[in-house]
């Protein structure tokens, strides 16, 4: 079950920020899996790592989303790119780049457009930005407590965008996390993070046997 979820040593569930800085991690997600309340987490975590991390609002798409992530950004103490309502999501990611290293900031999270369920559009979006920013790490958000629904989009996600992780989200409930199990099964993309609350500090670095426990029923030893 270990080596199901990850494997013993865990590598493949740590994130990869080994290229020149900026590294770029881009989130992508559906709308209301906690992808921009997940990016502020990240960016916290990624901060008291010793990195720089820049937050980048490129959801045009939910207008409450930038101020959402400008909000979070405050919280967290990290600081928010964002472009006036309209701009072009995929010119704010490459724009942002450049305001990165004027910054000297390290990581750059890109907070992409969420819809209610995936489209072409959607989808076209995630890809130019890809192609055009070339991020170190890909991450969907999934909530786990949508099951069978998350393994969907893990999947569709993955064809489109070729995934380099997860954040699983809501994880702080009952789910005993089959939806961890099943994703990473049919996508074989790793979990490198896990949302288990509200609270902005609320985002663990992903262990295999931790969870491989919870969903034996055995809850966490360590």
């Amino acid at each position: 079950l270990i080596e199901m979820l990850g494997g013993e040593d865990g590598s493949a569930n740590k994130l990869d920020l080994g290229g020149p800085p900026p590294n770029v991690i881009m989130l992508v997600g559906l709308q209301g899996s906690g992808k921009t309340t997940s990016g502020a987490k990240l960016a916290k975590y990624l901060l008291k790592q010793g990195q720089r991390p820049l937050l980048v609002a490129a959801d045009m798409y939910r207008p409450a989303a930038v101020n959402q992530l400008k909000t979070l950004g405050k919280q967290v103490g990290v600081p928010v790119y964002s472009e006036p309502q309209g701009a072009n999501p995929v010119d704010i990611c490459v724009n942002s780049l450049a305001y990165a290293r004027e910054q000297a900031c390290s990581v750059v999270i890109l907070d992409t457009a969420g819809r209610l369920n995936i489209d072409e559009r959607m989808m076209n979006e995630v890809m130019n930005i890809r192609e055009r920013v070339h991020p170190r790490e890909v991450l969907l958000v999934a909530d786990a407590m949508t099951g069978q629904e998350a393994v969907r989009v893990a999947d569709d996600f993955n064809k489109a965008v070729s995934l380099t992780g997860m954040i699983l989200t809501k994880m702080d409930g009952d789910a005993r996390g089959g939806a961890a199990l099943s994703i990473r099964s049919v996508t074989g993309v790793p979990i490198k993070f896990l949302g288990v609350g509200e609270k902005t500090d609320a985002l663990q670095p992903f262990y295999p046997e931790r969870l491989a426990s919870r969903i034996l029923g055995m809850g966490d030893v360590l």
